[in-house]
């Protein structure tokens, strides 16, 4: 049987809600908020363990399950984590009912709103129950129970932080979503696979080679990305599920900078060109390639609007590197960057309202948005060294490497506030790609 990269690990056994504080309680638009004060009880252990190693186990899950909710509220930006020293009531006295609840002890330390819960281990199969309330009506607002692996119980937090964020927002939270990214710290330069916040690292490739400009397909099943493992630079595809991996463009010269359309249906790249490299895509079911760019100039690192018609690309035929937006109807292209020695990296934002990118005034790069059109510059950025800036599939943050420190991945909001390094245990990490929902 293949090996599966990334398996489903967790099945929805059931659902309780009681719509306490209405459908959408967050404004996303709003201006600015102020931070829900938020208590988090220790997980509560509902089985009985049977040895000292077994012991140790469910300590471990229990400190997991706490370190992971209280991250994904933090990442959120909604809400304020009461310090775990100032909880009065004992986790092993009380149930995870609001009966059970002594809502008059959360409400003394400032608590507006409360997460509890319990989980049961029986093997490797892990049980968890969460519940969030309102501790000032004394209400829930929402619990699920959910099933999964006890190798990775912070996988199962995050199922509960989506279903959280959309009954507060009305909208799809991104805690399930994962990163890719390279990392050369052993020497090659591999490919991994991380939960949002860096967690659960895990490599998918192994050929000892160069593996460079991971990317998604549109439903999040495969990855693009560039490999030496064959002695040139040629493009591979492979399946997240199954592990095949296949040469998608291995053409004569380079084939770099690859991404899927938003339909899965064309991968846009840069190709040796007779002068130069120029823009290419490759359509997936004819296997045809359209030339897209036609200079002497260099022409890398596309990436498409969300309805598929244009195309933002790095060319240096100004002189220096500049973002362009191509038309793909029309084949027109227009500069968009006009200050900077140096601008790589561009990444369209999943509404269409933004573009991501790099900038270099000849010393260290930052991270900058600006419109479509250049309109509404903005550094995010100002300090460390910083690239390859990948949208959330929300479009709330975005995650980039920063070459401090060795190498590391930081994921900033697109406001330009609430700055978090993620700690993947790989080290060296660089080029991250963020992915869809995933399914």
């Amino acid at each position: 049987m293949a090996k599966k990269f990334i398996p489903l690990l967790i099945m929805l056994f059931t659902a309780f809600s009681a719509p306490a504080w209405g459908k959408v309680y967050i404004d996303l638009a709003a201006p600015s908020r102020s931070a829900l004060p938020v208590g988090v009880q220790e997980f509560r252990d509902l089985g009985p363990a049977t040895s000292a190693q077994d012991k140790e186990k469910r300590e471990e899950i229990k400190k997991e399950l706490y370190d992971a909710i209280v991250t994904d509220l933090k990442f959120s930006g909604f809400f304020k984590v009461i310090d775990k020293k100032a909880n009065i009531e004992d986790p092993s006295m009380s149930g995870l009912t609001e009966a059970e609840t002594d809502f008059k002890s959360w409400r003394a330390i400032g608590a507006d709103a409360l997460v509890k819960g319990g989980f049961l281990l029986e093997g490797d199969k892990l049980t968890v129950e969460i519940r969030f309330f309102d501790c000032v009506t004394e209400k829930l607002v929402t619990g699920k129970k959910f099933a999964g692996s006890a190798k990775n119980p912070r996988r199962i937090v995050h199922f509960f932080s989506d279903a959280v964020y959309e009954e507060l927002t009305g909208k799809k939270g991104v805690f399930t979503s994962k990163l890719l990214f390279v990392s050369g710290s052993g020497g090659n330069k591999e490919i991994y696979v991380s939960d949002y916040d860096g967690k659960n690292a895990t490599k998918l490739t192994r050929n000892r080679s160069i593996n460079l400009a991971p990317q998604w397909a549109p439903d999040g099943s495969r990855m693009l990305y560039v490999s030496y493992k064959r002695g040139t630079p040629a493009m591979y595809s492979l399946d997240l599920t199954t592990g095949r991996d296949d040469a998608l463009s291995s053409k004569s010269g380079i084939n770099i900078g690859g991404m899927y359309s938003p339909d899965g249906k064309k991968v846009a790249l840069t190709l040796s060109g007779e002068r130069s490299p120029e823009l290419y895509v490759l359509d997936l079911e004819t296997k045809e390639y359209r030339k897209l760019t036609d200079n002497n100039a260099i022409d890398v690192s596309p990436t498409w609007s969300p309805d598929g018609r244009m195309l933002a690309y790095v060319s240096d035929s100004s002189g220096n590197p500049h973002i362009h937006v191509l038309d793909l109807s029309t084949g027109n292209s227009k500069r968009i960057t006009f200050k900077g020695k140096y601008n790589s990296s561009p990444s369209w934002s999943p509404d269409g309202r933004h573009i991501a990118f790099s900038r270099s005034d000849g010393g260290r790069f930052n991270i900058w948005v600006m419109g479509p059109g250049g309109e509404g510059l903005a550094q995010l950025t100002f300090d460390g060294d910083n690239r390859h800036p990948s949208w959330s599939p929300d479009g709330r943050h975005i995650v980039y490497s920063s070459s401090g420190g060795g190498g590391s991945l930081k994921i900033i909001r697109s406001d330009g506030t609430g700055v978090m390094k993620l700690d993947t245990g790989v080290k060296g990490e660089k080029a991250p790609a963020w992915s869809p929902y995933l399914r």
